[in-house]
C-alpha cells in the first residue's frame, strides 16, 4: 500500500524530466521568437505600422534569454544571491527522515514552479510589447519574472526572510542553507 512518503519520493523523481521539458520548452519558444523578431524587422523593412521597434527588440530579448536559459538563471541568481548556483541545504534537527524526504520534494518543487513563472513572465513581457504596450501584463510579466527567480533559489529567500524578521533560530530546526 503507497504511504505518503512513498508518494511523495515518486513525484521526486519526476522532477528532472519536468526541468528538462521546461528547457526544452523554453528552447522551442525561443526560436519561435527568433524567427518572429526577424519576420517583424522584415515587415518594418517594409513599412508597415504593425512592426514597432519595441516589439522587435522585446522578441530579440526573449529569444536570447530562452535560448540561453540556464545562462540567464545563473546570471538572475548571481545578481539577487551572490551565488551563480542555487544554495544547498541540510535539513534541520527536528525534522525525521520522512520529513526529510517531503522537505525535499516540497523546496525541489518550489524550485520548479519558480522556473515555469520565471518563463511566463518573459512570455507576458512579450505579450505586453505585442500589443502596443499593456501595462497590465508589462507589471505582471515583471512580477512572475521576479517572484520566479526568488522561488528558483527559495533557499537563499528563506534564509533572507528569516534574517529580516529575525526568525534564524526557527529556520535553523528546519532548514539549515548550506
Amino acid at each position: 500500500m503507497p504511504t505518503a512518503v512513498s508518494m511523495l519520493e515518486a513525484f521526486g523523481r519526476n522532477f528532472p524530466g519536468l526541468t528538462l521539458l521546461l528547457t526544452m520548452l523554453a528552447y522551442l519558444l525561443g526560436m519561435g521568437a527568433g524567427a518572429s523578431a526577424s519576420l517583424l524587422l522584415w515587415r518594418r523593412q517594409r513599412f508597415e505600422a504593425s512592426a514597432t521597434l519595441g516589439a522587435i527588440l522585446m522578441r530579440a530579448l526573449l529569444c536570447a534569454v530562452f535560448l540561453y536559459l540556464p545562462t540567464a538563471i545563473a546570471a538572475g541568481q548571481e545578481t539577487l544571491f551572490a551565488a551563480p548556483t542555487l544554495l544547498s541545504y541540510a535539513p534541520g534537527s527536528v525534522v525525521s527522515a520522512p520529513g526529510r524526504i517531503a522537505l525535499d520534494v516540497a523546496i525541489r518543487f518550489v524550485q520548479l514552479v519558480g522556473l515555469w513563472a520565471f518563463i511566463w513572465g518573459w512570455i507576458l513581457l512579450n505579450r505586453a510589447h505585442a500589443r502596443g504596450y499593456d501595462p497590465g501584463l508589462g507589471g505582471k510579466g515583471l512580477a512572475h519574472i521576479v517572484g520566479g527567480s526568488l522561488c528558483i533559489n527559495i533557499v537563499a529567500t528563506l534564509q533572507g526572510l528569516a534574517q529580516t524578521f529575525g526568525l534564524e533560530t526557527l529556520l535553523i530546526y528546519v532548514l539549515i542553507p548550506g
